[in-house]
């Protein structure tokens, strides 16, 4: 007998996104709720930073410390999104993760590995180190911060880096903010607003857990973020590869509505869960 829960499945049906892959998942169970070309191998760009910032944090950053942004800074970066880090000035360490993982700045990145002791070659092979740890076959990085196009991921397994982040309270809250206001440390430091690029934070309504953008021109607009939900439940959306800026927030926004309206858990090999699957 088809249950109640199944007829409402095969009348709605699933949302209709615009990325090429996507995923939800119950955070808590591992369940995943939505699936479309999960396993594909994708460019993440910079989602990148989310591995980057997590393996440079566990090496003991100081965070009250602070590092001067150099020209090896620059040379690294080169060709990726502009930087407001200005060359020879210092920030504190704290505020370069703010630089990072809410305006995705790039010689942030950089500098804050070169700071623990991780230069730009080691830095990614750190990062796919700690991957495997994770269990993410799929996950390699060229480099720390999604410039390069060989920096590539699976939506499940993005799922899973977002999960990580949320064991590391620091990281977490970071994530979580709107907006943030830094200077340098010199007196003629003029202030930096950095607005979140995950622009699910800007509602204040919306529980977000964690999240973080990426965009290249082999990635396409990407963005994962992990949201609690009105009923308590935990789960990550993961959207990569839409066609512009907005839809892949529109997509992520009809995920999350659409997780709202299921307040069951779906055994994972149940025909109720079969039916969350996309191509």
């Amino acid at each position: 007998m088809i249950t109640l829960i199944t007829a409402l499945l095969l009348s709605a049906g699933p949302p209709v996104i615009t990325a090429d892959s996507a995923i939800v998942v119950d955070l808590d169970s591992g369940t995943p709720l939505y699936e479309k070309n999960p396993d594909r191998i994708h460019a993440i760009a910079s989602i990148s930073k989310l591995l980057a910032i997590q393996v440079i944090y566990k090496r003991t950053l100081k965070l009250d410390a602070a590092t001067t942004i150099e020209k090896s800074d620059y040379t690294h970066t080169k060709g990726g999104a502009r930087s407001r880090l200005i060359r020879g000035r210092s920030y504190k360490n704290s505020d370069l993760l703010h630089a990072a993982l809410m305006g995705s700045d790039n010689r942030a990145v950089v500098a804050l590995g070169r700071t623990v002791g991780f230069d730009f070659s080691i830095l990614p092979r750190v990062m796919t180190i700690e991957a495997k740890s994770l269990g993410l076959m799929h996950t390699h990085f060229d480099d720390p911060t999604g410039i390069s196009h060989a920096n590539v991921s699976t939506a499940r397994e993005v799922s899973v880096i977002l999960k990580s982040i949320l064991g590391i309270k620091a990281l977490k809250e970071i994530t979580q903010k709107a907006e943030f206001t830094t200077s340098a440390l010199e007196r003629s430091g003029i202030p930096l607003v950095y607005r979140n690029t995950n622009i699910l934070t800007y509602k204040k309504s919306r529980k977000v857990l964690t999240g973080k953008t990426g965009f290249n021109s082999k990635a396409g607009w990407c963005v994962c973020t992990a949201i609690e939900l009105p009923s308590g439940r935990r789960v990550g959306i993961v959207v990569l590869g839409s066609p512009t800026k907005h839809m892949r927030f529109r997509d992520a926004r009809r995920l999350e509505k659409w997780a709202k309206s299921r307040a069951w858990k779906a055994p994972s090999n149940s025909l109720d869960n079969r039916l969350l699957k996309t191509n």
